[in-house]
C-alpha cells in the first residue's frame, strides 16, 4: 500500500535570503550531533549522504529548523534503523531527502506538523511525506534552486 501526502505552499515573495551560502553537509551534521542522544536511545543511526560541496543559498537557522525537524520525526518514530539525508538538485530545485530503511513513520511526522510546513513555506519550498510498506518512509523538502545554489 502506497502512500503519500505532499504540503504544497507557493514561493513567496517575502523569502528570506541569507548572505552566504550554507553547506548543507556541515549543517546536517551539526544537527545530528544535536540529536544523538534521541538516535542513540532509539538505537538507529543516522548517515550523512549529503555531498560535502553542496551549498544552498537560504536563511541558515530556519533550514536548520525544517530539517531538524524531519531528523527528528524520523528518528522518534522509528527503532533499530538506518536513517539517511540525501540531497539531490536538479532542473525542478533542490530535494533534501530524509528516508528510513523499512518502518513506518508516517503519523509521528504527520501530526502537528503545521510548524515545520509554515517554516518550509517561509524559504519558498514545500514538504511531502511518501510510504511504502515494507520500504519506508521519506520525507523530501523541496523548494526551487535559487541561481545561488551549488549543487
Amino acid at each position: 500500500m502506497k502512500s503519500q501526502m505532499h504540503y504544497t505552499h507557493p514561493v513567496s515573495s517575502t523569502q528570506t535570503v541569507a548572505t552566504e551560502p550554507v553547506p548543507l553537509h556541515r549543517l546536517i551534521d551539526q544537527i545530528m550531533v544535536g540529536l544523538l542522544p534521541l538516535v542513540t536511545g532509539k538505537k538507529s543511526f543516522v548517515i550523512n549522504d549529503v555531498d560535502h560541496t553542496f551549498q544552498l543559498q537560504a536563511d541558515e537557522n530556519l533550514l536548520a529548523y525544517v530539517l531538524g525537524n524531519l531528523l527528528s520525526g524520523a528518528i522518534n518514530g522509528t527503532e533499530n534503523v538506518c536513517i539517511r539525508v540525501e540531497a539531490v538538485c536538479n532542473k525542478e530545485g533542490v530535494h533534501i531527502r530524509v528516508r528510513n530503511n523499512g518502518s513506518y513513520f508516517y503519523s509521528t511526522v504527520s501530526n502537528g506538523f503545521s510548524h515545520v510546513v509554515q517554516a518550509a513555506r517561509q524559504l519558498g519550498g514545500n514538504i511531502s511525506i511518501y510510504n511504502q510498506h515494507n520500504e519506508g518512509t521519506t520525507l523530501t523538502f523541496s523548494m526551487a534552486a535559487p541561481v545561488q545554489t551549488i549543487c
